[in-house]
């Protein structure tokens, strides 16, 4: 083998070199990472003006890895250096802002260099051609305080080869374990800003000019304990998947300490570079390894942080505006022109959140041909429109987006606030436009008059009882008292006995009574023990709140009033009819003296029960007080058009047909629209 054939010319060994510093502080050198180690050797021959760099590993006998060879073509050790290059530390000729020959920064480490070889294999040989003349410098890592010099013997070439042999652990540092990969983030900006700098790693060429899409420097500057500190961020951007990193840097740009970059920067790939001459001054007192600990580095470090989000903000707007742009020239953008509602912009903010992503995301997507990917943006706008709880479903099932992307994808829309936004403001137009569209069935003359109570009216208003109030859940859908008694016996507890519960509840009259809708809520108090019951009686709007109304509806809380199995302390119940207008004479029993109006009976003894008679002008109207916050944050008004909008969507058996007709009208209109947008224009 090579490594061994280096082994065996170090034997002609001539002069003992004595390292003059304590044995302890060269075993904490020794302790480097293996990307550290290589590291310097690399540095090394990149100081020595080296063009070419070649680090080979070579499998052993009894372990993977058996031995690393680094040869370089530079310029090699000069042999009257050796003895003070080689016996203290520190004393190495290369400073910071020292040039080489060939006019390249060099790498100053103060000599420490060559011994953190020693972290990688417990013997370390370095053959160097320089001047004519080839020599061989041989350590053991056992005594790390005495060096072999061998006796020089001629040459005509230069450069320097280190062997390591006796590895002492297999190291997974070959190429296929993406280390060419991490020496390339290492040296990427002498890569390429010096084409004349070639790396070759375990037989891969180390690629930064073609792999690097762009290098942006922004000067730092953070005051911190009195001082001001300066240095340079360099964010190199990759054409290529590559591990995200923050490198810290001494002067020159020479990395030492890498960590995460700490930032959100979706879609790109970069690393960034962050120089400074305090980082020097860590490195001079031997602590640029507690580099995380020293206070003024980490403001260094968060200012560039700081410096990374806002220059990746702005690529991504730059970025998002140009790939939007690419989607409306090919008009498969499913937004046209501007937009002054409120909801839409939250909508269309969102919709650009996710649709990024997911051409981010999705290389299928980005390669489909613009039918599919004009299909997938209306799916996803649909999606947005309908409730944003429903854009996972279809990047899952129609999309076919992996899981882990959609994983990612579901964190961000919890991060999003535009989903809460959106989401809620979707949940108050609906509400906006079913009020609307109630006005329109019980006011409208044509349809008043057709709409009837229980199989129409009736079934709308059980899916939309929050119209009484946020608090109130639907506990009977037209049944008798009796089942009331139940509900109401279930929802404290079940503490009265079944075969209680099963005795028939009558009227006042002695009569079995149906009451249209029974909803419940709880009433908030320390104990959360308190319940109020709301029972609807509802009337079509032909029918007239009149005397024969408010009686019955009294009824019903009088036949509550005298059972006993209804009596609970923590329960009030309210009764209520509704229709579209009072007779003269109902009306006036409305108007109570000291009391709100609508309320025409109140009972304390030996239960809270309040009796009312509203028209729905007056139950749209408190429901839309409820909203009027959000709907003048919003500027929504719903029209008619939404209304209709709405009415479509529920069944058309509980529509009047004079609302049908008009449906049916708004049909024709979109579809002449339609029609006439997709003619070819003259």
């Amino acid at each position: 083998m090579r490594l061994a054939k280096l082994r065996h010319n170090a034997g002609a060994r001539v002069q003992q070199i004595e390292v003059r510093v304590e044995h302890d502080h060269i075993q904490r050198i020794t302790t480097a990472r293996p990307l550290a180690a290589i590291a310097e050797l690399i540095w090394n021959a990149y100081d020595a003006d080296a063009t070419e760099v070649r680090i080979e590993l070579q499998k052993g006998q009894l372990t993977g890895l058996g031995g690393i060879l680094v040869t370089d073509n530079g310029t090699g050790i000069p042999l009257d250096t050796i003895e003070g290059s080689f016996q203290k530390l520190g004393g190495s000729w290369k400073r910071p802002g020292t040039k080489t020959t060939g006019g390249r920064v060099v790498h100053g480490e103060k000599g420490q260099g060559r011994f953190k070889a020693f972290s990688l294999g417990d013997s370390v040989a370095w053959t160097s051609n320089h001047g004519g003349q080839r020599f061989t410098i041989f350590g053991h890592k056992s005594n790390l305080k005495n060096f072999e010099l061998s006796e020089p013997v001629a040459t005509i070439s230069n450069g320097c080869t280190v062997a390591i042999l006796e590895v002492v652990k297999d190291f997974e540092i070959w190429a296929a374990n993406g280390f060419a990969d991490r020496v390339r983030d290492v040296f990427a900006l002498q890569l390429y800003h010096d084409p004349s700098f070639r790396i070759v790693y375990d037989g891969v060429a180390v690629d930064a000019r073609e792999a690097i899409d762009s290098i942006e420097p922004y000067p730092i500057v953070v005051e911190q304990g009195g001082r001001t500190l300066e240095a340079t961020l360099d964010i190199v951007e990759w054409k290529k998947p590559v591990d995200r990193k923050l490198m810290l840097c001494l002067p020159g740009r020479f990395s030492f300490y890498e960590m995460p970059p700490g930032i959100q920067a979706r879609g790109f790939e970069f690393t960034a570079y962050l120089t400074a001459e305090h980082f020097q001054q860590l490195a001079d007192n031997r602590a640029e390894g507690l580099v995380e600990l020293d206070s003024a580095s980490n403001a260094l470090i968060e200012a560039a942080k700081a410096r990374l989000r806002e220059h990746f903000r702005t690529k991504e707007v730059a970025r998002s505006r140009d790939k939007i742009q690419e989607w409306v020239e090919a008009a498969i953008y499913p937004y046209e022109g501007a937009t002054a509602d409120p909801i839409e912009i939250n909508e269309r903010q969102l919709f650009d959140v996710v649709a990024l992503n997911l051409a981010d995301y999705s290389i299928e997507f980005d390669k489909s041909p613009p039918k599919q990917k004009k299909l997938v943006l209306q799916l996803i706008k649909a999606a947005i429109e309908t409730g944003a709880t429903n854009l996972l479903s279809i990047l899952e099932k129609v999309i076919d987006l992996p899981k882990e992307r959609q994983d990612e994808l579901a964190d961000l829309l919890r991060k999003t606030s535009l989903t809460a936004v959106i989401n809620a403001a979707k949940a108050v137009t609906d509400r906006l436009e079913f009020l609307k569209a109630l006005q329109m069935l019980v006011l409208d003359p044509k349809s008043k008059r057709q709409l009837l109570e229980r199989s129409q009216l009736h079934r709308i208003i059980a899916q939309e009882t929050w119209i009484f109030g946020e608090q109130f859940n639907l506990v009977n859908d037209d049944q008798d008292l009796t089942s009331v008694l139940r509900s109401h016996i279930d929802l404290l507890g079940g503490e009265r006995e079944e075969q209680e519960a099963n005795e028939p509840v009558l009227d006042a009259d002695g009569k079995a009574a149906i009451v249209d809708l029974m909803l419940s809520a709880r009433i908030p108090t320390p104990t959360d023990d308190e319940r109020r019951h709301l029972v609807v009686e509802l009337k079509r709007p032909l029918q007239p709140l009149n005397e024969d109304v408010l009686g019955q509806i009294r009824k019903y809380a009088k036949a509550v009033a005298l059972d006993a199995r209804f009596q609970h302390c923590n329960v009030e119940w309210d009764f209520v009819a509704i229709s579209n207008e009072f007779t003269r004479g109902a009306e006036l029993e409305a108007r109570m003296a000291g009391k709100p109006r609508g309320l025409i009976m109140e009972l304390d003894d030996p239960i809270k029960i309040r009796v009312w008679a509203k028209t729905w002008g007056q139950i749209i109207q408190e429901a839309e007080g409820r909203l009027t916050f959000y709907k003048r944050r919003l500027e929504y008004q719903a029209s008619d058009e939404e209304a209709l909008g709405y009415l479509r969507s529920i069944d058309s058996a509980y529509l009047s047909d004079a609302v049908k007709a008009r449906i049916a009208e708004l049909d024709r209109e979109e579809a002449s629209e339609d029609e006439a947008e997709a003619e070819p224009s003259a």
